[in-house]
């Protein structure tokens, strides 16, 4: 059904202004219906066309999807999605900014994390700290990831998070990973927001590293 709206759009759109085109030069209608073998109830059903509340609701997201992945490239239909349910703009779900980025053209430049083999652990590991905590807020998370951008090369992504809101304060890619990359990062975070009370990352011994030299950062 949807394939066959599809369609009858692109009909609509494309032989409505040709006949109109000929009208202006002077042929008539009927003749050019014939000649372009449409029937008259579809001419002036196109005539008397109007979109559905949902095909302007559809329009209307265009540009806001648009807009939220200029600002960041590497968010995918989820994210944005995600964004959108977290801020004052307009709610768009999943599966609605999947079709709108298609229609559009446009895509994640992130494509896929890179699988790191599974290593054995030889440092203990520190509890998770924030998992029970009931309240997040002035709780910042950090997170380093090996992505591979749309022309094949791989990056190293430090991000900020607010898991609280659900969103990235602050991002910065690099060809390596190190302090600079995550306090560029953190940097772009306090710019824009007040300092947290807490800086959490993962348990992996780099980011452990690099979560103390933020602390030290953010204390200063």
């Amino acid at each position: 059904m949807s394939g066959h709206l599809t369609s009858q759009k692109i009909v609509r759109n494309v032989g409505l202004p040709l006949v109109n085109q000929f009208l202006a030069q002077g042929y008539a209608l009927v003749r050019i219906l014939s000649a372009l073998k449409i029937k008259p109830s579809t001419y002036y059903n196109w005539r008397h066309w109007q979109p559905s509340r949902q095909e302007k609701r559809r329009e209307s997201l265009k540009p806001y999807i648009l807009d939220v992945w200029k600002t960041f490239k590497f968010y995918g239909y989820r994210r944005i999605a995600a964004y959108s349910q977290q801020t004052d703009g307009p709610k768009v779900s999943g599966y609605m900014t999947l079709k709108l980025m298609r229609e559009l053209g446009i895509k994640s430049r992130m494509q896929k994390r890179y699988r790191k083999p599974k290593t054995v652990v030889t440092v203990d590991q520190k509890p998770n700290l924030i998992r029970h905590l009931h309240d997040l807020s002035g709780v910042w998370q950090t997170d380093i990831t090996y992505i591979q951008l749309t022309n094949h090369r791989w990056v190293y992504l430090a991000t900020v998070l607010d898991p609280e809101k659900r969103k990235v304060l602050g991002y910065k890619i690099g060809d390596t990973m190190t302090a600079e990359l995550a306090t560029s990062a953190l940097q772009m975070a306090l710019d824009k927001h007040r300092k947290p009370l807490i800086i959490h990352s993962d348990m992996g011994s780099h980011t452990r590293v690099l979560n103390l030299i933020l602390n030290v950062k953010i204390m200063a």
